[in-house]
């Protein structure tokens, strides 16, 4: 079509099916807003943002509907598959806030830590999630100690310590690049209290009786050659303790160490 009216017909074509697109999409969903149902035919169809709305809708027409709590629950979850997760945390609060009483407080607070530690980034980045999904994880472990999902937190504790350990080590190099020796003991000491459930305490270990010999302080060093032979078997350090733990032994008192 030529002339005068031809950008009235496209603009009127381009309205009819962006209408046409809207209704369609409601339509696609055969369940009434404001229902239960609505929200799990989202979930269904992988839709977690509209699932989100809809439970949202839901949870405020019938705060005490019997299916307000596993709505609010559901909500919950749909952002957490969007990866909204400073979202989703928020939501699993307000459900144990709002539901005290409901069996699915349990889930809801383990699911709050996940929020917490997807957060978490790489080593070089801000750890303050690591810390909040560590506390979190204590606080779980204290009302749930035998929870079903105790198992799956623990791992995550244990890689939520072996993260501390590795930032922490960062520092150590640091130290020792300058030679600052005395910093990095303290370093690797504070790490050795802080961080007792670490895998990859063998590398503090080996890092502080290092740093032992550079401070002239054998006894430090023999301890914790001793521990990582002792407490690592299968670490890449061990034999080499071991050897120093043979040079420690054969010294006399007057010899010079190292």
């Amino acid at each position: 079509m030529r002339g005068p009216w031809a950008g009235v017909w496209l603009l009127a074509l381009g309205a009819v099916t962006l209408v046409g697109m809207i209704t369609g999409c409601g339509a696609s969903n055969p369940h009434a807003l404001g229902t239960y149902e609505r929200g799990a035919y989202w979930v269904e169809a992988g839709r977690y943002q509209d699932a989100a709305d809809a439970f949202e809708i839901f949870v405020r027409q019938h705060p005490t509907d019997s299916l307000a709590v596993l709505a609010q629950f559901e909500k919950s979850r749909a952002y957490m598959a969007i990866k909204e997760y400073p979202l989703a945390a928020v939501e699993f609060q307000i459900l144990a806030q709002d539901y005290p009483v409901s069996p699915l407080v349990e889930d809801a607070m383990f699911y709050e830590g996940e929020c917490y530690y997807f957060q978490v980034g790489r080593i070089e980045r801000d750890v303050t999630p690591a810390y909040e999904a560590r506390i979190h994880w204590l606080d779980f472990s204290r009302q749930y100690p035998t929870s079903d999902y105790m198992p799956q937190v623990r791992l995550y504790m244990q890689e939520i310590a072996d993260l501390m350990v590795e930032k922490s080590l960062r520092a150590v190099k640091v130290y020792q690049q300058l030679r600052r020796w005395q910093a990095a003991a303290i370093t690797l000491e504070r790490i050795l209290d802080e961080e007792p459930a670490s895998n990859i305490l063998d590398e503090v270990m080996w890092q502080r009786a290092e740093a032992a010999k550079h401070l002239e302080e054998p006894e430090m060093a023999r301890m914790m050659y001793q521990r990582l032979v002792d407490e690592f078997p299968d670490s890449k350090y061990r034999d080499a303790a071991r050897q120093e733990l043979g040079l420690l032994m054969s010294l006399d008192d007057d010899d010079e160490w190292p």
